[in-house]
C-alpha cells in the first residue's frame, strides 16, 4: 500500500505538470502567444485528464523507436520539470489547493477513500485478460516498444490498447525492480475522490445531470474494486468514459455567458473521446460528441481553432494507428473491412475474422463461431438467461430509463414547446449509440458497463430538479424510483461482495509493497527461427515474467521469426 500511495502521488504530480503545460500550449496556439491570459483557470480534473492523454501519446510515440523504459521516463521527467518552471504560478496554485483540501475535515474523508482504494489495488485477484496478454504487452513496451508482427505470436497483442502504454510508463521496473501495476488504481482513487467532492454542492445546484454521472463513477468503483490491481484495459477505458462524460455534463451547467469557452471545453473533450477510442474500440461511439463543438466552431468561423483541435485528434490517433499496422498489418484490428496494407507480417484475414467473430459470439453467450450470423431475436434469450440477477436488474433499469428519457423528450418538445439543448442531446446520443453498438457487437457487460450505469444515473439526475409537478413528472418519478431500485440491487450485491473481500484479504502482507504478478508454471517452446517462448502448463495464464510468452501453443506453432533477432518481429509460416 505504501509503495502504491507514493506511486499515485508521483503519477498525480506528473499528470498535473504535463497536463498544465499541454493545456497552456493549446491556449497559446488558439489565443496567441502574446496573449497575457494563463491557464490558471484550468481545474485539476482538466490538467489530470490532459496529462493522462499526453503521457500515453508520448509513450506510444517512444515505443515506435524503442523501449518505454528508464531513458524514456527520464526524458518525460525533464519535460515535466520544464513545464513546472514555465507554468509555475498555475502549478503552485494547484499544489496549494490540494494541500488545503488534504488538511481539512473533507481531506480526512478523501484520505480514507484513497487508503481503501490502495487496499484493493495492493492485493487480490488478477483479471483473466491480464494473465492472457495485458502483463505480457506491458513487458513488450518495457523491453522493446513494438516489433513488427507481434500479433502473429499471439493475436491478443494486436488489440493494442493505448492504456497499456500509460501503465508501462509508470510500471517503474527500472527503478524498483518490480513491474508495478497501479495506474488503474490511481484512476479509481482520483475519480472517486473527485466525484465525492463534486457531490458536496448537490443541494446548491438546480441541475443534477453531472451528479448522476458522479454517482455512476462511485457505482463503477464498487464493481471493479476486487480486481483493480490489474492493468485491465476494460477498467481504464470505462473510467475514462465516465470522466469525459461527467466533465461534459458539468459544462452543461456552466455560465452561458462564457459560451465560447464552453465550446472550447467541448472541443477538448472531443479530443479526449478520440483518445478513449484508442483505449477500447468498443467505446468508439463516444467520438460522436465531436460533432457539436465542430458545428459550433464552424458557425463562428473559428478556422484556426478547428484546425488545432483536428490536429490534436490526429496526434492522439496517429501513433496508435501506426502501432496497429506494425503489430498486425491492419489499420484497425480486428476489422477486415479496411484492408490497406500488404506487408509480410500481416495477420491473415481468416484469422482476424475468426477472432472478431469469436469476440461477438462469446459476448452473446453462444460460444460457437458457426452461430455468428444469428439474429438478435435468436441469441437474445440465450444471452439473457446467462446473466446474473444483479446484471438483469441493471439492464431492466436501462430500459426504464430509456422510456423515461423518451417521455421527457416528447413532453418538452410537443407539450411545453421547448427546445432541447444540443449539447445535452449529443451527450445522450453518444451514450445511447454506445449502448446500441455494445449490444449489437459484443455485449459483455464489462465492455459497456460505464454506459449502462451512466444512462439510468443521468436520467435520475435529470428528474431531481425543481420543476412544477404534473402528470408527466409524476409518471416519470415512478419510473425513476424503479430505476433506483434496479440500481440498488446492483450496488447492494457489490457492497456485500467487497465487504467479504476485505474480510478475506485484510490480513495479507501487502501493506508496504504491491502484490506482484502471478507466477504460473510454464514450459519452453522453440518457434521457427530459434526463439524460445514460454507456454503455460495449465490454462491460459502466462502473466508477466515468462517472457516472451504465448498463452496458446496453437498460436506459437503457426508463427516464425522474420529475421535472426527478436526485434525483426514475427510472421506466419
Amino acid at each position: 500500500m505504501v509503495q502504491l500511495l507514493i506511486l499515485w502521488g508521483y503519477i498525480f504530480a506528473m499528470n498535473a505538470c504535463i497536463g498544465t503545460g499541454v493545456l497552456k500550449i493549446l491556449e497559446k496556439c488558439i489565443y496567441g502567444w502574446k496573449n497575457t491570459s494563463s491557464s490558471e483557470q484550468f481545474a485539476v480534473s482538466w490538467t489530470e485528464l490532459a496529462g493522462v492523454i499526453a503521457i500515453t501519446v508520448y509513450a506510444e510515440i517512444v515505443s515506435l523507436f524503442g523501449a518505454v523504459g528508464q531513458i524514456a521516463h527520464l526524458l518525460l521527467l525533464g519535460l515535466a520539470a520544464f513545464f513546472t518552471l514555465w507554468c509555475r504560478t498555475t502549478i503552485r496554485k494547484i499544489a496549494g489547493k490540494i494541500l488545503r483540501i488534504l488538511f481539512s475535515w473533507d481531506g480526512v474523508l478523501y484520505l480514507c477513500l484513497i487508503l481503501l482504494t490502495a487496499l484493493f489495488a495492493s492485493r487480490g485477484l488478477q483479471h483473466t485478460d491480464t494473465g492472457i496478454y495485458h502483463a505480457q504487452m506491458i513487458h513488450w513496451y518495457e523491453d522493446y516498444g513494438v516489433v513488427k508482427g507481434l500479433g502473429n505470436l499471439q493475436q491478443h497483442f494486436a488489440y493494442n490498447s493505448s492504456s497499456l502504454a500509460y501503465a508501462a510508463v509508470f510500471s517503474m521496473k527500472w527503478l524498483v525492480g518490480q513491474s508495478l501495476h497501479g495506474t488503474n488504481g490511481f484512476l479509481q482513487a482520483f475519480l472517486v475522490v473527485w466525484a465525492v467532492r463534486g457531490l458536496r454542492g448537490f443541494w446548491r445546484r438546480k441541475n443534477h445531470l453531472a451528479d448522476g454521472c458522479r454517482l455512476a463513477i462511485l457505482i463503477y468503483a464498487l464493481v471493479v474494486s476486487e480486481r483493480i490491481m490489474s492493468p485491465a484495459t476494460d477498467f481504464s477505458s470505462m473510467y475514462l468514459v465516465l470522466w469525459v462524460i461527467c466533465i461534459w455534463a458539468d459544462l452543461l451547467t456552466s455560465d452561458k455567458n462564457a459560451e465560447l469557452m464552453q465550446i472550447h471545453g467541448y472541443a477538448l473533450l472531443s479530443v479526449a473521446a478520440v483518445f478513449v477510442a484508442t483505449c477500447k474500440l468498443s467505446a468508439g461511439c463516444l467520438v460522436i460528441l465531436a460533432l457539436y463543438p465542430f458545428v459550433k466552431l464552424l458557425r463562428r468561423r473559428q478556422w484556426k481553432s478547428i484546425f488545432i483541435y483536428i490536429f490534436c485528434g490526429v496526434l492522439v490517433l496517429a501513433p496508435w494507428l501506426i502501432r496497429n499496422v506494425l503489430i498486425s498489418g491492419w489499420l484497425l484490428y480486428p476489422f477486415t473491412a479496411l484492408d490497406l496494407f500488404h506487408v509480410d507480417w500481416k495477420i491473415p484475414a481468416e484469422y482476424v475474422q475468426h477472432d472478431s467473430d469469436q469476440i461477438k459470439v462469446w459476448g452473446r453467450c453462444l460460444y460457437d463461431v458457426a452461430r455468428i450470423d444469428e439474429s438478435p431475436l435468436s441469441w437474445f434469450p440465450v444471452w439473457w438467461a446467462e446473466k446474473r440477477r444483479e446484471e438483469m436488474m441493471l439492464l431492466i433499469g436501462n430500459v426504464i430509463a430509456l422510456a423515461g428519457l423518451a417521455l421527457g423528450g416528447v413532453y418538452t418538445v410537443f407539450v411545453r414547446r421547448g427546445n432541447l439543448p444540443w449539447d445535452k442531446m449529443m451527450l445522450y446520443v453518444a451514450t445511447l449509440c454506445s449502448i446500441a453498438g455494445w449490444f449489437l457487437t459484443a455485449p459483455f457487460i464489462r465492455y459497456g458497463l460505464a454506459f449502462l450505469l451512466l444512462l439510468p444515473c443521468m436520467v435520475i439526475g435529470e428528474w431531481i430538479r425543481p420543476i412544477r409537478m404534473g402528470p408527466v413528472r409524476i409518471v416519470s418519478g415512478f419510473g425513476c424510483v424503479g430505476v433506483f431500485l434496479c440500481l440498488g440491487m446492483f450496488w447492494d450485491y457489490y457492497v456485500l461482495f467487497n465487504l467479504v473481500w476485505i474480510k478475506q484479504n485484510v490480513g495479507s502482507r501487502y501493506y508496504m509493497v504491491q502484490q506482484d504478478y502471478d507466477l504460473p508454471k510454464v514450459y519452453p517452446y522453440e518457434i521457427e527461427g530459434g526463439l524460445t517462448v514460454y507456454i503455460p502448463k495449465q490454462g491460459e495464464n502466462i502473466s508477466y515474467y515468462a517472457f516472451p510468452g504465448d498463452a496458446y501453443q496453437s498460436m506459437a506453432e503457426r508463427v516464425k521469426m522474420r529475421g535472426e533477432n527478436i526485434r525483426d518481429g514475427f510472421m506466419m509460416k
